[in-house]
């Protein structure tokens, strides 16, 4: 990939920045070395420095601490021996007087004994008194008054002056240099503690005294911490460096900052230990921070962190920090660390200043590097430079060029020269030969393109035309099959017909739904060629859709003999959110396809999901053959409600419709899917469009799939197709209602005024008949002016309005109803032989309620009517209830005839015959069973054949199992 790149820099560069890069290389690495180098030296050195800084202030804690543990040593020996006397207490004070003045470090001596008795001297070095700053006094608890110290100013002779300090209810015994000395039986240290509650930390030595083995009290002797802060602030060891010492804790005990180790709590009652963690100094918080992460992966000694300095010091620069820590304990109970850490940048100004140097050196190299590479690429690219302008004024059309690149240069740039001056002439030459036969040519171009302009324009023309004829023809078409597929409904609920006329009826409707599919399929087809067929997703019942597309075809396939098998996969999802239309459509065309060439075996309907589990649930439930319907209460999966709608991932489902039919030769399988085209099976049969599987491919499409089929003449064929679609939201599924035949308006409902407006006289006869029974009240109107004269009139409570009519239209007669104030209360709804998405869009915005296309269906009328008007019916069922309970009786009795027990008598062979029969829903063959049975036990017959008259073959099959189980047991 460099070289292609390569090519694309200007000769110039190419030829100069090999000389930079190799200077800027060189200088660099020197300069990285010296810097290696330089930081490695900073290193070394500041490991040494905080090494003897260490050592420093580990030796000045020896010598400042050795102090107090020498005097309490002597004196205890003084005491134990006998050369101090334990209870002379001007003696004891006098000791202790002079141990003051000789030692400044010290500030208190102290010996309290087992009655509670304290003596004292000390140094006020802060001028807490009301005397003079670094004044000796002296303090004593005796017997007169044992629980009352009393603080004494006094001379260089000890001669008390005056009292200046009385502390009450005072007692030696509960302070803690007192307790730790009688408790660990042996000199030793107290924890630092605040003197007088003030921010001033202390620490004491302390020892107890035994005279003749009996223990006589403590002797102790305090020095403050201030002067560790003083001495260790005072160390000059680096200009920005710090040296603290901490216990165990991570609590401070004295730091060069001179930060005080006690802070006040969150309340300002009481003083409590500073955590250097929680340091108001940035360098000590954070070497502390650095020191914790350190102790937890390795050696604490020697190592170096990186942080941001706080910006009031180093402006937030990224820097480094070396750090030593030291270790110091004594026997007498110390156990500190004592911490030095130095930043790089005390170390680093002379490799800063080397490195500056450095950078000079490059640049200064770069510079004179650059200036010789200049004039070196000028030399050489100046001849080539004017061959390139040479060139593109060739390209320019300018060809008089030998002036211009002719060089005196006798080396390869001045035969280029030559050489180019040569190959100019000759284009010339060809260019005006080319230059003849393009103006030839564009003459022949411009009338090739007027002509396909014109073939354009009437191409655009005969599709918008074919378009207006679909649209028109639709229109024409379904006002008349309203008409057909509505009294044909209407004669079916007349309760005189015979069998043939119901018959004849049903023959009618079906040839009216065939007509109305074809309509259909002739309008999904321009939508498809005019790009504007789109995905109308929502949520649905993909296993209801497969069971109710099945028990479509069943009846069909039972009357050809053939078997129709339903085999849902354990893992396909219940609730789908597609395009449901679409996708029956698609299912639809291909049963309907697989029934009309198959003349024995099967037709199988196979889905299957791409996806071993749903909604995160392994789906356990086995495959599913059927040939029946699943009705609601044999649900195989009882827990599928609960299926989630969180996941908006798409699945991918696979259908299959497969047949045992005559099969489709290879090399007619190209052609299927093209519009208006049909196998020579087909062509034999003369059925169908050729539409059908055109359809289905482009609904598959659009719903992220794709269609295929494998097929063999004589075996069979099989339509595979897989769409992309997310589970679905059971929230948004409204659940199935049954059907129900409405008798009647419910009671306690006013008469509701309705207005039937339609140029056609069938149209308006057949909502009239329709509604007639009902007891609605109803007129006409055959166009829009004679419908807004009667609303003005009459006042309907609803309108049913055509929308295209002669005198006034639809449209005209809905906006000026809608545009009073009564007439926004009128339910308008639009009836119209257009199913166009856009036309529906365009009758809602002017004004309409709602919208019913025709041809309608009964049920999509009366939810109108309940909708807008709130109308309540009487259903069928509601009639047949009192008979219900009067069946109940015998529903019992069938129930004891079906028992397992009676069937379980009957011959083996025509149970089991029986029950094959039942599973395969061969109504025909279940009946003529059913009258075997008759001979042998009438009641238990006519038991059997209200079940099969129920075409409940599935319970039939359940009980001859139970039956052939007890003759097993």
């Amino acid at each position: 990939m460099f070289l292609p790149r390569l090519h694309q820099v200007p000769l110039r560069q190419v030829l100069i920045l090999p000389f930079l890069l190799q200077i800027f290389a060189v200088v660099g690495l020197v300069g990285y070395i010296s810097y290696r180098s330089g930081q490695q030296a900073v290193t070394d050195l500041a490991n040494q420095l905080m090494e003897e800084t260490g050592q420093n202030v580990s030796n000045r804690l020896d010598a400042f601490l050795e102090i107090p543990k020498h005097l309490v040593e002597l004196n205890r020996n003084s005491l134990e021996a006998g050369e101090l006397e334990i209870n002379d207490f001007d003696q004891l004070e006098q000791q202790f007087f002079r141990q003051v003045q000789a030692f400044p470090s010290i500030t208190t001596m102290n010996f309290a004994n087992t009655s509670g008795e304290i003596v004292a001297a000390g140094r006020d070095r802060f001028g807490l008194f009301p005397i003079p700053p670094d004044t000796i006094v002296t303090w004593d608890a005796l017997g007169d008054v044992p629980n009352i110290r009393r603080f004494y100013q006094v001379d260089e002779r000890r001669n008390r002056l005056k009292v200046v300090h009385t502390t009450p209810e005072f007692n030696a015994h509960q302070r803690i240099w007192y307790q730790i000395a009688k408790d660990a039986n042996q000199p030793n240290w107290t924890p630092i503690f605040p003197v007088l509650n003030l921010p001033i930390a202390s620490i004491t030595m302390t020892t107890p005294i035994y005279v003749n083995e009996e223990f006589r009290g403590v002797l102790s002797s305090d020095v403050l911490l201030e002067d560790l802060n003083i001495f260790l602030s005072n160390l000059e060891f680096s200009k920005s460096g710090q040296v603290f010492i901490l216990e165990n804790s991570g609590n401070l005990v004295a730091t060069s900052t001179l930060e005080q180790p006690f802070i006040e709590n969150i309340n300002g009652i009481k003083l409590v230990r500073l955590n250097a963690v929680e340091s108001d100094d940035w360098l000590t918080q954070t070497t502390a921070q650095a020191l914790l992460h350190q102790g937890q992966n390795g050696d604490t000694r020697n190592f170096s962190f990186v942080s941001n300095a706080p910006p009031k010091t180093q402006q937030g620069k990224r820097q480094r920090y070396f750090v030593n820590t030291v270790p110091y304990q004594d026997k007498d109970g110390l156990d500190w660390l004592i911490v030095v850490v130095i930043p790089e940048s005390d170390f680093m100004a002379e490799i800063y200043a080397n490195t500056r140097i450095t950078i000079f050196l490059c640049l200064l190299a770069l510079l004179v590097a650059t200036i010789l590479g200049v004039f070196t690429a000028r030399w050489i690219t100046q001849p080539i430079l004017k061959l390139n302008q040479a060139a593109k004024n060739l390209r320019e059309g300018q060809w008089e060029q030998e002036a211009e690149v002719h060089s005196s240069r006798q080396d390869e740039l001045g035969e280029l020269a030559q050489s180019f001056s040569t190959m100019a002439t000759q284009l010339q030459a060809a260019f005006k030969t080319l230059e003849q036969r393009v103006s030839e040519r564009t003459v022949e171009l411009t009338e090739s393109n007027r002509q396909l302009a014109v073939a354009k324009e009437k191409a655009e023309v005969a599709n918008q035309a074919k378009s207006a004829f679909i649209a028109n023809m639709s229109h024409e078409l379904r006002s008349p099959l309203n008409a057909i597929l509505g009294f044909s409904y209407l004669l079916t609920r007349a309760p005189e017909l015979t069998p043939d006329h119901r018959d004849n009826i049903r023959i009618i409707n079906q040839s009216g739904e065939h007509l109305l599919s074809l309509i259909n399929n002739v309008l999904d087809l321009s939508k498809i060629e005019a790009g504007k067929t789109t995905l109308n997703p929502k949520n649905f019942d993909l296993w209801n859709l497969l069971d109710q597309t099945a028990d479509m075809f069943r009846l069909r396939a039972e009357n050809q003999g053939l078997q129709l098998l339903l085999e849902r996969g354990s893992n396909v999802p219940r609730y789908l959110y597609t395009d449901l239309l679409k996708l029956r459509q698609v299912l639809i065309n291909l049963l309907n396809n697989a029934l009309k060439f198959t003349t024995e075996g099967s037709v199988t309907l196979r889905v299957n999901s791409h996806s071993s589990f749903i909604n995160g649930q392994a789906n356990d439930q086995q495959p599913t053959t059927n040939n029946q319907k699943i009705t609601d209460d044999q649900e195989p999966i009882t827990n599928n409600k609960q299926q989630t709608t969180n996941n908006k991932q798409p699945i991918t489902i696979q259908f299959e419709v497969e047949d045992t039919g005559s099969g489709i030769a290879t090399e007619e399988q190209e052609q299927l899917f093209q519009a208006f085209s049909q196998t020579q099976t087909g062509k034999d049969t003369q059925e169908g469009t050729g539409l059908g599987l055109a359809i289905s491919r482009q609904f598959v499409q659009l719903m992220g799939g794709e269609i295929k089929v494998n097929s063999q003449v004589g075996v069979g064929s099989s339509f595979i197709f897989d769409i992309q679609a997310p589970l679905g939201d059971t929230n948004k599924i409204a659940p199935n209602q049954p059907t129900r035949k409405i008798v009647a308006l419910a009671p306690n409902q006013p008469r509701y005024k309705i207005l039937v407006v339609d140029d056609k006289a069938t149209n308006r006869q057949l909502l009239i008949q329709l509604l007639n029974p009902l007891g609605f009240v109803l007129r006409e109107a055959a166009n829009g002016q004679e419908a807004i004269a009667i609303w003005q009139e009459w006042e309907p409570d609803l309108i049913f309005m055509d929308m295209q009519m002669p005198v006034m239209d639809g449209y005209e007669a809905t906006k000026k109803i809608k545009s009073t104030a009564r007439g926004q209360v009128t339910a308008v709804i639009a009836f119209t032989a257009s199913v166009l998405e856009e036309h529906k869009a365009v009758v809602l915005d002017l004004g309409c309620d709602d919208f019913v296309p025709k041809p309608f269906h009964e049920t999509d009328i009366f939810e109108k009517m309940n909708k807008h008007l709130g109308v309540s019916y009487l259903y069928e069922e509601d009639n047949r209830q009192i008979y219900h309970h009067q069946q109940a009786d015998s529903t019992q009795q069938m129930t004891a005839l079906l028992a397992p027990t009676n069937l379980a008598i009957l011959p083996k062979d025509l149970l089991h015959a029986l029950e094959a029969a039942a599973i395969r829903s061969k109504m025909t063959q279940v009946n003529s069973l059913i009258e075997e049975v008759r001979t042998l036990n009438t009641p238990l017959a006519d038991a059997l054949a209200t079940l099969a008259h129920g075409f409940k073959y599935h319970i039939i099959a359940s009980l001859i199992k139970q039956a052939t189980q007890c003759n097993v047991k």
